[in-house]
């Protein structure tokens, strides 16, 4: 109990709002303005909005908050439960998604989240106060395996530049499971995003282009998503125009060949750690493909060497999980040896 709640006496009628509190003694003050000391275990806080951490906080937020759950689109795991648990092939993905409401000029967005999992999730959003002390929740649900549900539609002024605490508990409630451990990821939402055509993209989960946020992606794409879009270019533009003059003299003609060596990329790593290099080789990788995307037959050799494998290991991953209908193999090893991956866009 807490000045300013609200209680109702146990062994009496009425109640009131507690004003005060000493000790096991509570002073609550009733309608008519006198104020009673009652024994903390005779009285009860009133609770009169239960469902109030998930509706009052989506009104912030939301002008519509409508409850529409739909199946994933294009499912491709089948989950079997048997008796020894649930079996599935796939890891799990949790996505936040914005999409754009209408077709007018209202700049409204749907929020919806994706769980494109095996297994159930129990998942919140809070918004973090300045002082990165204190969360609002915003939203939770228990949500159910490969299933996107609506959220609500807000304009997305009304949150620039917040920084929202997303988690997620997964589990099954009736059979036994692989145990994953609890996710968290903090996601800055900036309103300057959505007013950009081309931020919005092609998609697995929707027929309409979205925005998404992948609250499951790992460390080291969470760190490729903070680069700004002036990062970006700052990273690769002073490579970009000896880049080109060195593909046009390239033997084989039809192959985009593309040099993730760190020294091809930057003058000088002085002061980088490993992780850092990686991220910028990463980072040009994501710009041949975003530029390339919609060239279908393109073929693009990626020189990362050999090394300890994983600025390698990190495209493949990449391949499989944004450019899922681009076709990768290892290039030709007497071009290459075994330093390059050949991307076909299909």
């Amino acid at each position: 109990m807490k000045k300013g709640d609200k209680v109702r006496f146990l062994n009496a009628v009425g109640g009131g709002i507690i004003t005060h509190i000493e000790g096991a003694t509570v002073y609550v003050e009733d309608e008519d303005g006198f104020e009673i000391p009652t024994p903390a275990n005779e009285v009860v806080v009133v609770n009169e909005e239960k469902s109030a951490p998930q509706s009052q906080s989506a009104r912030t937020y939301f002008t519509e908050t409508p409850k529409k759950v739909e199946p994933v689109k294009e499912v491709i795991t089948t989950i079997r439960e048997t008796e020894s648990g649930v079996q599935s092939s796939d890891e799990p993905h949790i996505v936040l998604s914005f999409l754009k409401a209408d077709k007018g000029n209202s700049g409204d967005l749907e929020l919806y989240v994706v769980n494109d999992s095996p297994v159930y999730a129990y998942f919140t959003i809070g918004q973090v106060s300045e002082d990165g002390r204190r969360s609002e929740p915003i939203y939770h649900d228990e949500l159910i395996p490969h299933q996107k549900e609506l959220i609500g539609r807000f304009n997305p002024q009304r949150i620039d530049n917040r920084l929202w605490q997303c988690q997620a508990l997964l589990y099954h409630p009736t059979a036994t499971y692989k145990p994953y451990a609890p996710i968290s990821r903090d996601i800055r939402i900036k309103s300057v995003r959505f007013f950009k055509d081309n931020s919005f993209v092609e998609n697995d989960y929707f027929d309409d282009k979205a925005v998404s946020y992948d609250i499951t992606s790992d460390e080291l794409e969470i760190q490729i998503e903070k680069l700004t879009e002036h990062d970006m270019h700052a990273v690769i533009s002073e490579k970009e125009r000896k880049e080109q003059q060195k593909q046009s003299k390239k033997s084989i003609s039809d192959i985009l060949e593309v040099d993730l060596h760190i020294e091809q990329i930057l003058e000088s790593t002085a002061g980088m750690s490993n992780g850092e290099i990686v991220q910028v080789q990463l980072a040009r990788f994501e710009h041949v493909m975003q530029e390339n995307i919609d060239r279908k037959g393109q073929r693009i050799a990626f020189i990362h060497g050999v090394g300890n494998g994983r600025l390698k290991t990190e495209v493949i991953k990449l391949l499989e999980r944004r450019y899922k209908k681009a076709q990768y193999q290892d290039a030709s090893f007497r071009e290459y040896g075994y330093g390059a991956t050949l991307v076909t866009i299909r």
